[in-house]
């Protein structure tokens, strides 16, 4: 068993309505006062990640997420890309290959410090799966010639989770162990545990994969994420629980998928780094300064069992008058309030 200290990062790879360019800005300088070390870039609906992959981002885009890149930078935290090119492996041809070279390097021309492929949420139930998706993922290495620049992918199967052979088809045997073997050891592998929104997560959780992929594991963890139809009615404002300390012997990194209301998934995003004993002395003051003290927190915290039409008008009244005050946490909190997220119905697990 290898001692590790693990990467921390934050994962901002939900469905829906992304944050804002000035959240992502506000959240790169906030986030190494969590005490966490990186930032992964992956949401659903940049298309120029995922349906649009082979496309360039316009202009626009692409200026913001370089100045996201140097933000980070700034602030001593890793900016990483996750990109979902979208059923590639179903004819990964000389033209595909063309477009997804030009892709990545589009990527790295951003400054990043990690890379991540991402096969899920596509069709798993294919003859030589693992062998495609390998294959993709050994031009990416050869590409990306920096081996400074840190390589991750996402399998198919992401869990034990028989959702997903419900949805995506039945897994081939052996997926995950095969899959790493053809990886050559350059990628860690994103599990979610033993479900896709795993309740808890422990050493015995990761005995099998520990073992499929040879530590080289990366946890996504699925909270404070809400952008599932069970989770998208509500806010999630507590601290991470479930997860065992001793994890982080067994795996490379711990990622926590952030909700849609950035500023609103601090408090969450923060005990991630109480979870492995690191210090974070600047927790407290970048909460403060999104506008999260002691009773905010505790006023959000009946979302995280009640939907709107199932509090009391007391409550309601309570969360509406923390809305009304003017910080980044209150917008949120007001948007959300009123009806500002939407679920989407592309998200078809949890």
């Amino acid at each position: 068993m290898k001692t590790v200290r693990p990467v921390l990062g934050v994962l901002e790879g939900f469905y829906g309505r992304p944050w804002s360019a000035s959240s992502r800005l506000l959240m790169a300088q906030w986030l190494p006062a969590l005490g966490l070390d990186a930032y992964l870039y992956a949401p659903k609906s940049d298309a120029y990640l995922r349906k649009a992959w082979h496309k360039q981002w316009p202009g626009s885009q692409r200026d913001h997420l370089a100045a996201v890149a140097r933000q980070c930078k700034g602030s001593g935290l890793a900016f990483h890309v996750g990109l979902s090119p979208f059923e590639l492996y179903l004819d990964y041809n000389r033209s595909a290959r063309s477009a997804l070279q030009g892709k990545i390097n589009e990527i790295i021309d951003l400054g990043v410090s990690g890379l991540a492929i991402l096969f899920d949420d596509m069709p798993g139930d294919l003859d030589s799966l693992e062998a495609r998706q390998a294959e993709i993922c050994a031009d990416v290495r050869h590409w990306v010639s920096d081996s400074s620049i840190r390589l991750r992918v996402c399998p198919t199967y992401y869990s034990d989770d028989p959702i997903l052979d419900e949805i995506f088809g039945q897994r081939p045997d052996g997926y995950i162990r095969s899959l790493y073997e053809q990886l050559d050891g350059a990628y860690e592998v994103f599990w979610t545990g033993p479900a896709v929104c795993s309740e808890t997560i422990g050493a015995a959780d990761l005995h099998d994969v520990h073992a499929d992929c040879a530590g080289e594991i990366a946890i996504w963890d699925n909270y404070p994420v809400n952008d599932s139809r069970a989770r998208s009615p509500h806010i999630y404002m507590d601290d991470l629980v479930g997860r065992s300390s001793d994890i982080g012997e067994l795996i490379g990194s711990h990622w926590c998928n952030a909700m849609n209301q950035p500023a609103l998934s601090l408090p969450a995003l923060a005990s991630l780094a109480v979870l492995y004993n690191r210090e974070a002395p600047g927790a407290r003051d970048v909460q403060a300064e999104a506008g999260l003290n002691e009773r905010f927190i505790d006023g959000c915290r009946v979302l995280a069992t009640r939907r709107l039409d199932e509090l009391s008008a007391a409550q309601l009244k309570g969360l509406e008058s923390l809305a009304g005050t003017e910080s980044v946490a209150a917008l949120e909190l007001r948007d959300w309030l009123s009806g500002g997220y939407e679920f989407d119905p592309e998200c078809l697990t949890c």
